[in-house]
């Protein structure tokens, strides 16, 4: 199997996808300002001791409050009178406590991050457990090697008083490469330690790493053909990580600095397959998969593919295909919680336990852990699929404001950080100098920025001269090109106004930069009115004195 990754970056977002002979099988996301939590060890002090829930709420210096179970709260038991042994919550924890924490789900929705007591710090071959004991090793190693790993790092730790997980990747480190990266392990978790005692309140204490050093140290591996990256930033950033834990990588990091990576390799158009609710078999039937707050259900249909020989073989052969395209569209849109999937009914115990055979065997390429119920009597399978963040919905849309929910539309921000890529690709792809492109308006004064500073960076980095004029009647995720050529050819087409003109405007806030002047705006484009701020909120008559590219000068005109 051919495996590659590929990593596409800027000061906006880092994506990455990972591909299987060829096909899109998993995606990653990281937005400047939301960065995920899980990970991270924090010093959290205890807000609230739920009694009925059997949980608390925990401050640890971010927007919510996180929530801790009982179950996940690394404390002695309490002995009760009768000789029973207690783990209620009012019994281990108490308001006010200070107590070390690691965020375990992120913030999703109205709820906080998830939390536990039992912190792990992960490497790349072993993850250290303070709090725990003994030694285990991934079962996704062959039993004689799992044997002989364990031995090893049995002699490594000397018996120290802390547990140990040896990873998969493991099978690619000897002895001593084993021993340098516990001993690291061991010395971040001193450094925790040491600062936890020193604080006196709550305050993130340690950072889970950027995505792109979580991909190379839990992914990466050297069945691995070749790491793209569209930044010669991150070429050396990867190759200095993989030097360090001393991963030979043979010079399959490779610079594509040309054109969109994402685009080259297909994968946009894969992300805009994995927002929509159907998706088509080869076989031309079709899945539907509705995310609901509580689960997400999957619908199987056969659709256009309909054999009149033989139903039962029809039925069977769809809900096959059916059970590989859906454990990959789990993993390719992260999809977690309760899932429950209705197959076309099958009448044949035979057919059902093929198709639940085939899905399990597909599942196992996921590493997410899962957990499948054979098929109930009304003939639905129901899972489980841990989930740690929001998925690609969360990710990349925001709820409908218009359905409350029911359906999504693009976020505001991904289809500025989409029309920004779109504009990089213009600019890449044409001989003009220049270019006029329309946009809805709350659209473009983001890709515009405060005092133009974002479109002014487009400019710096395409080497073109880009003017974004606002038109209310276009969609949001619209992109026209109203213009291209010349400097001067786009000048001309940009201005709605020249100077001289008289316009009827309704005068709208006072101007930020001097208090005695206001702002109007038509179509996104900012015109402001000398010693206009006594008529805020009136219709006025001005004359247009000066004109620029995205705003204009006007007087009250008598």
């Amino acid at each position: 199997m051919n495996k590659e990754m590929l990593i596409s970056s800027d000061m906006n977002e880092t994506r990455a996808a990972l591909l299987e002979s060829g096909h899109v099988v998993q995606l990653f996301f990281e937005r400047k300002g939301k960065k995920s939590l899980v990970g991270n060890i924090y010093l959290g002090r205890v807000k609230n001791v739920l009694p009925g829930l059997n949980a608390a709420f925990v401050d640890i210096g971010e927007e919510k409050n996180a929530f801790l179970y009982v179950d996940e709260v690394n404390l002695d038991a309490e002995i009760e009178s009768d000789g029973e042994v207690s783990r209620k919550i009012q019994h281990v924890l108490k308001p006010d406590q200070l107590i070390l924490v690691q965020v375990t789900k992120d913030p999703m929705k109205t709820k906080g991050a998830r939390l536990s007591t039992f912190i792990s710090i992960p490497g790349r071959y072993l993850v250290l457990a303070p709090f725990n004991r003994g030694i285990g090793v991934s079962k996704k190693i062959d039993a004689k090697e799992r044997e002989n790993l364990k031995e090893i790092v049995e002699e490594i730790a000397n018996k120290e008083e802390y547990g140990l997980i040896v990873r998969t990747a493991a099978k690619e480190a000897d002895k001593s490469k084993l021993r340098r990266e516990l001993k690291q392990l061991i010395n971040k978790w001193r450094y925790i330690s040491k600062k936890a005692s020193e604080l006196k309140g709550p305050a993130l204490i340690s950072s889970e790493y950027s995505l792109i050093m979580r991909l190379m140290r839990d992914i990466f591996s050297e069945d691995f053909n070749s790491i793209y990256v569209d930044k010669k930033i991150i070429k050396k950033e990867i190759a200095s990580y993989l030097r360090s834990i001393g991963v030979k990588y043979n010079n399959i990091i490779v610079h594509h600095g040309k054109e969109d990576l994402f685009e080259t390799f297909n994968v946009n158009e894969v992300i805009e397959g994995a927002l929509e609710r159907k998706v088509w078999l080869k076989s031309g039937g079709f899945i539907v998969i509705d995310s609901g707050e509580a689960m997400t259900s999957i619908d199987v249909n056969t659709g256009k593919y309909i054999s009149s020989k033989n139903s039962a073989q029809t039925i069977l052969r769809t809900n096959l295909e059916a059970a590989e395209t859906i454990a990959s569209q789990l993993r390719l849109r992260d999809i977690g919680g309760i899932i429950v999937i209705d197959f076309i009914d099958m009448e044949s115990e035979k057919d059902r336990k093929k198709v639940y055979k085939r899905f399990l065997q597909c599942l196992e390429s996921d590493r997410t852990k899962t957990e499948v119920l054979p098929f109930s009597k009304l003939g639905i399978i129901e899972m489980t699929r841990k989930n740690v963040s929001d998925g690609i919905l969360g990710t990349m849309c925001s709820v409908c404001p218009h359905c409350e929910g029911s359906g999504f539309v693009k976020s505001q921000e991904t289809i500025r950080l989409e029309i920004e890529r779109k504009i990089r690709k213009l600019a890449r792809e044409s001989s003009s100098k220049a270019f006029l492109i329309k946009l809805n308006p709350s659209i473009a004064a983001q890709i515009i920025g405060i005092d133009g500073k974002n479109l002014k960076h487009l400019e710096n980095i395409t080497k073109k001269y880009i003017n974004i004029k606002g038109d209310s009647s276009l969609p949001l995720d619209a992109f026209v090109v109203a213009a291209e050529g010349s400097v001067g050819e786009v000048r001309e087409a940009s201005r709605p106004f020249k100077a001289g003109d008289i316009l009827n405007l309704v005068v709208e806030e006072t101007y930020l930069h001097n208090k005695n002047d206001a702002i109007s705006r038509v179509n996104g484009y900012v015109i402001q009115i000398i010693d206009g701020r006594k008529y805020i909120g009136q219709r006025v008559e001005v004359e247009i004195k000066s004109v620029s590219k995205t705003s204009a000068v006007a007087e009250i005109h008598n």
